[in-house]
């Protein structure tokens, strides 16, 4: 999920919570729900030797980023059992725990409906690039059109491509994908 969901998420979370946690410990809980992917940019800077940030987000955006366990050190049972172990002796780290939590039932919830579209519409394009009609293992579900805000679930907005097109596709971002890519998931939403 990206960044900004995991904001958005964060914030109406804390809102919610707010009444009954009081401001310093939604704050945390905040705070802890977001800064756990600090994680990713660790990896970049240690396998890219590079301190950008905005280049980390664009490398974790590329077509073929590496695998998630890679990348979420802090997303694992160790940090979040020592997070846990923590917070028994110092209270104010519960609200932290909880917002890490939070994030990484998010991010469970976010991957497996994630693969459960991209597997049915690479069923539907008969896994095959609907861009240059290869049919091959690099062929993968890229979403084209997503909200600004929150993922989209919906096969409609999802387009089977190879490696290169997807590729290309993301390169692309800026103003326009492929004119065939764009009508056939404007057809299909």
């Amino acid at each position: 999920m990206r960044v900004r969901d995991h904001i958005v998420l964060a914030t109406v979370g804390a809102a919610l919570l707010a009444p009954w946690l009081g401001p310093r410990r939604t704050a945390a809980a905040w705070a802890g729900s977001v800064l756990i992917d600090i994680d990713h940019y660790i990896w970049f800077v240690a396998n890219e030797g590079r301190l950008d940030p905005i280049a980390a987000l664009s490398f974790f955006n590329e077509a073929q980023p590496p695998p998630a366990t890679n990348v979420r050190i802090f997303h694992g049972p160790v940090a979040l059992g020592a997070m846990a172990a923590l917070s028994i002796r110092w209270k104010a780290l519960w609200p932290v725990t909880l917002g890490m939590a939070a994030h990484v039932a998010a991010d469970r919830y976010h991957d497996a409906r994630l693969s459960r579209v991209r597997a049915a519409v690479l069923r539907r394009d008969g896994f095959t690039c609907q861009e240059c009609g290869v049919r091959d293992e690099t062929v993968t579900a890229h979403m084209a059109r997503q909200p600004r805000v929150m993922p989209s679930y919906k096969p409609g907005n999802f387009v089977a491509l190879c490696g290169t097109c997807h590729a290309a596709a993301l390169g692309a971002r800026a103003p326009v994908e492929s004119r065939r890519v764009r009508r056939l998931v404007l057809t299909r939403a």
